[in-house]
């Protein structure tokens, strides 16, 4: 369903649906909007409608034969969610919009539109995705009958907030994409494939694009990223491109994201359950390549870097192996001890690489450890880094964006669980505090530069019903670090 949001009313030609939106009460504001409508009679006796999260009522008002359609959405209070809620209003509506049969035109009744109103179209966005690239015209049949473009149209009274609901749809285009990137089957998206998409973005975006094939690899010494590689036909691939928004010479802000395209665990094999979700391992590069498309159309005056290092990570003759030594792109030494703990590896040298370019902040987002989902659940990410301010930012913008981040404590004491007899660090750290001593190993190829890092690892997929996430990818991270990009200062 394509979703496209304007300002005016709708043609008369189109049907037209009224969508309200209502904090949560008692029944009085409702009932007297009801009453205006004249609908007083259905609203409330059948519905006992008061506006509480996630709540939904339709009815249709018999002005004429074809009647028209009210649509009452609830967005409860500020305590338990505030904008939010009128974003999680938007994916319900999207679901109730995708069942219907006819062209459909919605026009939005607004409350606190300065707080309510780009979130809601964000919402509407993201929750009208569906991914159905593989599913041929014989099973979409059923598909066939149902609405394939919606338009929400925001009456002139809401024109005051055009930047803000432009701004929201782009980003959650952006989201969008990179739901796509994640939830194709890795047979299609290979690093070499992955980084031809990246390259055709940037390419329709104007934005500057390199890719680093396995002789420049070598070049560059990046030891850790090709061990990982090596055992995969697929040839990796370093993923990188630049904005240039900013004052020349200005410190950019540097994006890295962990691109396993497929992750079997290499020698130290995955069980087979869950095996399939593997495809999702490159969820952090997907949020950093989205970025193209939010800088590309939103123009900040600010310098950006993205780098996404890409790889298989396969068993082989030529895999890498349990206690192999592998030499990163600085030259520290690594013992890996676990060939499943294949991100870290490839994030390292990406992280040296990304020094090069002498940046303000580095920010490097991964679905890197299973530790995390088992300390916070699902409800957040986890950061860790060197910069409390750095962390704070990241914090304030997974609460404004309600993809939330949650900080771990990174102490001296961690780093000794990655000290290794035979190398300068070995990859693992034993199964305590899996998720910080991960990046702690990091950490280690961070020198001197502000640095966060954010563990995806339990947000990247949607298992159960949302609002606005289907079932399959999320997409999390792209409007988290848009938040941050967009409103970065100083």
């Amino acid at each position: 369903m394509k979703i496209e949001v304007k300002f005016g009313r709708p043609p008369t030609n189109i049907n037209a649906v009224q969508v309200h939106l209502f904090a949560k009460s008692d029944s009085g504001s409702v009932a007297k909007a009801a009453a205006d409508l004249g609908l007083s009679k259905v609203l409330p006796g059948k519905s006992d409608f008061t506006g509480r999260r996630d709540e939904s009522f339709e009815c249709y008002l018999q002005k004429d034969a074809r009647g028209l359609h009210h649509i009452f959405l609830g967005i409860g209070t500020d305590a338990d969610g505030g904008a939010d809620n009128a974003r999680r209003a938007g994916g319900i509506l999207a679901g109730i919009a995708a069942k219907s049969k006819d062209q459909a035109a919605i026009l939005l009744d607004c409350p606190e539109p300065a707080k309510n109103l780009a979130a809601f179209a964000e919402g509407l966005i993201l929750g009208g995705y569906r991914f159905d690239r593989f599913k041929s015209r014989q099973s979409n049949k059923s598909e066939n009958n149902k609405i394939k473009k919606l338009r929400l149209y925001l009456g002139d009274k809401f024109k005051a907030h055009i930047r803000a609901v432009d701004r929201s749809v782009i980003v959650a285009e952006a989201a969008c994409l990179a739901r796509d990137l994640v939830n194709t089957p890795a047979n299609y998206l290979t690093p070499t494939s992955y980084a031809n998409e990246a390259a055709a973005l940037a390419g329709k975006y104007r934005i500057k694009m390199k890719i680093y094939g396995p002789r420049e690899l070598a070049k560059l010494k990046m030891g850790l990223l090709l061990g990982v590689a090596r055992g995969s036909d697929q040839p990796p691939r370093l993923i990188t491109w630049r904005y240039d928004g900013g004052k020349k010479g200005e410190p950019p802000i540097v994006l890295v994201g962990k691109g396993v395209t497929f992750d079997t665990g290499g020698i130290s094999l995955k069980p087979n359950e869950g095996m399939a979700d593997m495809k999702n391992d490159m969820a952090g590069s997907a949020a950093v390549i989205a970025q193209i498309m939010v800088l590309g159309r939103l123009k900040p005056r600010l310098n950006v870097i993205g780098v996404a290092p890409a790889v298989e990570n396969m068993p082989s003759g030529k895999a890498l192996k349990p206690s192999d030594i592998l030499t990163a792109s600085d030259g520290q030494t690594v013992e890996v001890l676990n060939t499943d703990a294949e991100g870290r590896l490839i994030l390292a040298d990406a992280l040296c690489f990304a020094q090069r370019f002498k940046p303000k902040a580095i920010i490097d987002i991964a679905t890197l450890t299973g530790a995390v989902k088992i300390a916070l659940g699902t409800a957040t990410a986890g950061i860790l880094g060197n910069d409390e301010a750095l962390l704070k930012r990241l914090y304030d913008c997974g609460q404004a964006t309600a993809e939330k981040t949650w900080q771990l404590p990174l102490w001296r004491e961690y780093y000794e669980q990655i000290k290794s007899d035979m190398a300068d660090m070995k990859n693992v750290g034993g199964k305590p505090a899996g998720a910080i001593t991960a990046a702690a190993f990091l950490s280690k190829f961070v020198k001197k530069v502000p640095w966060a890092h954010i563990d995806i690892a339990a947000m990247d997929n949607q298992e159960g019903s949302h609002p606005y996430q289907p079932k399959g990818a999320t997409g999390f991270g792209v409007r988290l670090l848009a938040e941050m990009l967009l409103g970065w200062k100083g």
